[in-house]
């Protein structure tokens, strides 16, 4: 048998046994994961938001068929800065 597979079944037997001995045990784990989960949303929907903030500013587009930006553009884009 596979050492790795061992080791995983030995490792769930281990969280089976600590869940239904200490369901408190149990309730902080799902609140660590659960917190872990919001904060990785809130930072994607972050990363987001700066994303389309610089891009609204540069005057980009997400739209490689747009028409492109001369650097004459650009320049007053970034002369309103």
């Amino acid at each position: 048998m596979n050492l790795v597979l061992l080791l995983v079944l030995v490792l769930q037997g281990c969280i089976a046994v600590c869940a239904w001995l200490s369901p408190e045990w149990l309730r902080w784990v799902a609140a660590r994961l659960l917190t872990r989960a919001d904060v990785i949303d809130l930072v994607n929907k972050e990363k987001q938001r700066r994303m389309q903030f610089w891009t609204a500013e540069f005057g980009l587009t997400d739209d490689p068929a747009a028409e492109p930006i001369d650097s004459v553009q650009r320049a007053r884009v970034l002369a309103r800065r």
